[in-house]
């Protein structure tokens, strides 16, 4: 394609002039080097602390817990960086060794499928989430228990239950894809991103579960603390990434792939603080437009990003975080019953008309 006549040239173009396509490396280290030093005493505390002010204090550790594995997506997206080996160090130190989460599988599940279609049925993995639907596409092909479970129980033990796990399911995935990479690879199966990746998780494991217990500390007090916190990032992470798409149109068929990146995605108005440990998804529509573009450089992108989906008549959601996280709850409670809708910029209305797509509506053709 001529990327003069690219449906991003304009936009790419006014951000290039203000600067903001450059990545700040400094910033990002500087970032992650503060995290890692406040997380460092936060840890010495729950070690020196009685229980009772270390279970106190644990809300706030996870918080900052969180902020550094937010900047490991930073760089699995090369955002982070000016230079490939400062994109991939940052991701290897926040993800496989920091988090214990497979860099690999994060940038397949997430860079390759969900950002090329986000809330696409059959094609975006986010949303499919056993037991959980997030459409009726899904909640029909469900068995009488889990229809069950989604029509009365998923919006309400969502939180609660749920969320806590989120972490360490997130760790399981990706040790299973790390597991069973080599056998469906079917060339280069030991690669020296897999080796890195491999290397590091064992890392982790051993830096966060076995050194301590080498060190003295009981292992009933070493596997609560990290079950606890990762259960609290779990926590964290849904409240930081869910917003940014539930509740947001389920998509079955689209022929405009930058108004589908738009228009299912939300932008959550947050201040500074917030927005210091969101590392960039508050701006969900920008990051999903320009994945590489470096969180410190969203919110002056922002304004120029509603401007261009505005002129073209396509819907830009910015709402604040309680009103986000309370709209994306109830898409839960009413998920069983919301059909996925298509795309058509060839209809009439101010918005191309985003038509229903559910039992008894016409089926779209593939292709």
């Amino acid at each position: 394609m001529n990327m003069g006549a690219h449906p991003m040239a304009k936009l790419r173009q006014q951000l290039q002039e203000k600067g903001l396509l450059e990545k700040p490396t400094a910033k990002s280290w500087t970032k992650l080097i503060t995290l890692l030093i406040i997380v460092g005493f936060l840890y010495a505390a729950h070690i020196m602390l009685p229980l009772k002010w270390g279970l106190l204090l644990l809300p706030i550790t996870a918080l900052f817990t969180t902020t550094i594995a937010m900047i490991g997506h930073e760089g699995v997206h090369s955002s982070a960086c000016k230079s490939k080996a400062g994109n991939i160090s940052i991701a290897t130190l926040a993800f496989p060794l920091f988090s214990g989460l497979s860099m690999n599988y994060w940038r397949e599940k997430h860079n390759v499928q969900h950002h090329a279609f986000p809330n696409v049925i059959q094609k975006d993995p986010d949303i499919y989430s056993w037991p959980l639907t997030f459409s009726s596409e899904e909640y029909q092909s469900s068995g009488p228990l889990r229809r069950f479970f989604q029509k009365y129980l998923q919006a309400y033990i969502f939180w609660p239950i749920i969320t806590p796990l989120v972490g360490h399911l997130m760790r399981y995935d990706g040790l299973k894809y790390i597991v069973t990479a080599p056998f469906k690879a079917k060339k280069n199966r030991f690669s020296k991103m897999y080796l890195l990746d491999v290397s590091m998780l064992c890392a982790h494991f051993f830096l966060w579960l076995g050194l301590p217990i080498l060190l003295g500390l009981s292992w009933q007090i070493t596997v609560g603390f990290y079950v606890m916190l990762w259960a609290a990032v779990g926590l964290y992470l849904t409240a930081i990434f869910l917003p940014g798409h539930a509740g947001r149109p389920i998509v079955m068929e689209y022929d405009e792939n930058w108004r589908l990146q738009i228009e299912t995605g939300r932008r959550i108005k947050l201040g500074p603080i917030g927005s210091f440990f969101f590392v960039g998804l508050d701006y969900q529509i920008e990051h999903h437009l320009l994945p590489a573009l470096s969180h410190f450089n969203l919110p002056q992108a922002a304004p120029i990003v509603k401007e261009y989906a505005e002129e073209r008549g396509w819907e830009y959601e910015e709402v604040g975080f309680i009103r986000a996280l309370w709209d994306s709850t109830v898409a839960l409670a009413v998920a069983w019953k919301t059909p996925p809708i298509v795309i058509d910029a060839s209809s009439e209305g101010n918005l191309g008309l985003l038509e229903d797509f559910g039992p008894g509506a016409p089926q779209p053709e593939n292709g």
